[in-house]
Formats: C-alpha cells, sequence, structure tokens
C-alpha cells in the first residue's frame, strides 16, 4: 500500500452499550475511537452498478492499513466517519493480499 494514497483522516467509532438505568433500559451510543489514516473512494459509474447488485446500498469503499478490529468487525460494531459523513459497513472488511496489510470495506452513507 502507497502511503501517499491515504489521504484521509477517518475515525472509528465503536458501538457500546452504556450501564443500565433504573428503569431496567440499557442505552447505546457509537464511541469515538481511533482516527486512521484511509482513502474513502465513492463508487462510480461500473462499480456502484456491479456493487448494488449485492448491496443495494453500497456507496463507498474505504482502504486502510490492517487493523485486527477492522478486520473482525461487522456494521452493527464498528462505522468510520469522515467530518460530518458516517459509513457503515456493508458485509465483512477484505484482506486484500491475503498478507494482513491492507483492508478494503465496502460502506453505505448513513443520513
Amino acid at each position: 500500500m502507497q502511503a501517499g494514497r491515504l489521504r484521509h483522516r477517518v475515525t472509528l467509532e465503536h458501538y457500546q452499550k452504556g450501564p443500565r438505568t433504573d428503569s431496567g433500559a440499557e442505552p447505546t451510543e457509537w464511541v469515538a475511537g481511533a482516527t486512521v489514516w484511509a482513502n474513502v473512494a465513492p463508487l462510480q459509474g461500473r462499480l456502484l452498478l456491479s456493487a448494488q447488485e449485492a448491496q443495494s446500498s453500497t456507496t463507498a469503499r474505504i482502504r486502510l492499513r490492517w487493523r485486527s478490529d477492522v478486520a473482525e468487525a461487522t456494521g452493527k460494531t464498528l462505522r468510520f466517519r469522515l467530518g460530518d459523513r458516517v459509513y457503515r459497513i456493508d458485509g465483512r472488511p477484505i484482506d486484500v493480499d491475503g498478507r494482513q496489510r491492507e483492508l478494503e470495506v465496502m460502506c453505505h452513507e448513513w443520513v
């Protein structure tokens, strides 16, 4: 992976349950974690059409250096924040070359 392609600062946000309240409810929230360098590329043209066949809402591809917490994540446990934009993971992250150096994550933007 070329470091120059990683030009976006993305914050990893983890889903976390809070302590039970007096009424018995479990509040949940997204907690900011590490901020990492990544490449966020919106899918265009043919890539978007082929991605929508499998995942109807896939709108972006995020590439970043290998991280075990991201490699094991799902859209229910982790999301990405880039400024005001929030991206939820579609499916499982892909180990690009099988050598645990780079991850490719297909995402859709939450509105």
